[in-house]
């Protein structure tokens, strides 16, 4: 894998829908290693930007690079070398947690036995190796949260992507996520971009903070 120095780079990315521009010339840069918090009030535009640097949406002005990858051009590599977790968890409900993370495992063409091993290293670092053989109906919701959480981590992906991801936990769920994200993040060398409406998140997980209004990057900075 190459090594770039910013794991993010957006120069002007514009999409609109309609009159709306949900995303207007919005440049920024993320160096590699870094915890950077996208934040902003609901509607802000951060999801879109997220489908934007994962060429899910297209753009109608500007260009990125996601790990040295043209948005436009090399999406399928981003979404290889990347993990995501979206505003859905994407576990299958009728299977335990280790059934989908092998699943997963699976589909990223990790081998038996590292991908086993992996799978125990990431849910004993979550807490959640006793609840391996569980079904995913059965977890709470910050539960859920972190089993998600290491499928996104899964093929030791160099950047991840996190929309919300403490969004609808309890206090206490919500503040035992973050440490776990600033615990992985630093132990695995990952670059995270995570998405929140929620300053004391952004000011307490992040290094870096870029924040939008309507569309636009007001501030970054730490």
């Amino acid at each position: 894998e190459s090594m770039v120095a910013y794991a993010i780079e957006t120069m002007g990315i514009t999409r609109c829908f309609g009159a709306l521009c949900a995303v207007n010339r919005v440049s920024l840069q993320v160096p590699a290693g870094q915890i950077f918090g996208f934040l902003g009030p609901n509607g802000a535009g951060k999801t879109t930007t997220l489908r934007l640097l994962l060429g899910l949406l297209e753009l109608n002005g500007g260009s990125a690079t996601v790990l040295g990858y043209d948005v436009v051009r090399q999406a399928a590599a981003i979404r290889e070398h990347t993990g995501v977790l979206l505003e859905h968890d994407g576990l299958y409900q009728r299977l335990s947690v280790n059934e989908n993370l092998d699943f997963y495992g699976r589909i990223y063409r990790l081998d038996k036995k590292p991908r086993q091993a992996r799978i125990r290293e990431l849910l004993e670092h979550l807490g959640l190796w006793e609840w391996r053989n569980a079904d995913i109906t059965r977890l709470s919701k910050g539960m859920k949260q972190k089993a998600a959480i290491a499928r996104a981590l899964l093929h030791r992906p160099s950047l991840v992507f996190l929309d919300e991801p403490s969004a609808g936990l309890d206090p206490v769920a919500a503040v035992a996520l973050r440490q776990d994200i600033q615990n992985l993040a630093r132990q695995e060398g990952t670059t995270v971009f995570l998405t929140t409406h929620n300053l004391v998140e952004a000011e307490k997980v992040c290094d870096v903070v870029g924040v939008i209004r309507k569309g636009q990057l007001v501030a970054i900075g730490t």
